[in-house]
């Protein structure tokens, strides 16, 4: 049993980051990207840069976290312009597992029965919950944030 659990977080954060690597949510690489991540219920992509901050040694406090769930759905991040404390597009991203499943995870986490965690808020009651892990950093790089359209959401 801790063998599979073990495996099914290993992959989800293979995905992760295969996912961060191949242009997907939340990905580093340059353009606009169509709908990437969540902030508070609300859907937005990026204009990525081809950046790399990876082993600049900038403080926690520098960055803004983006919850990765790999191809489970959208990541989620923490913060959007406008918020206090927002870092200007500086994203720390985690991976995130998901040791019962996703479907456990969104039993615990999706607070406004949505069908998908869309908040901090939702991805943290599924980690207090034990049903979702932060696995821990895999990139960190910069990328603007603008709110999806409505028409493209």
């Amino acid at each position: 049993m801790a063998l599979k659990r073990f495996l099914t977080i290993g992959a989800v954060a293979t995905a992760a980051l295969g996912g961060l690597v191949a242009g997907s949510s939340a990905a580093p690489a340059a353009g606009v990207s169509g709908p990437a991540f969540y902030v508070d219920h609300v859907l937005y992509r990026t204009v990525a840069t081809p950046t790399d901050l990876t082993g600049t040694g900038a403080p926690d406090q520098s960055w803004d976290t983006i919850y990765s769930f790999g191809s489970a759905q959208r990541s989620v991040a923490t913060a959007a312009p406008g918020d206090p404390g927002f870092n200007g597009g500086r994203w720390q991203v985690h991976a995130v597992g998901l040791p019962h499943g996703y479907a456990a995870a969104l039993a615990s986490g999706d607070l406004d029965h949505d069908g998908v965690l869309d908040a901090a808020n939702e991805v943290y009651a599924a980690m207090a919950a034990g049903d979702a892990a932060d696995l821990g950093v895999v990139k960190l790089f910069v990328c603007t944030v603008n709110k999806v359209p409505a028409s493209q959401a």
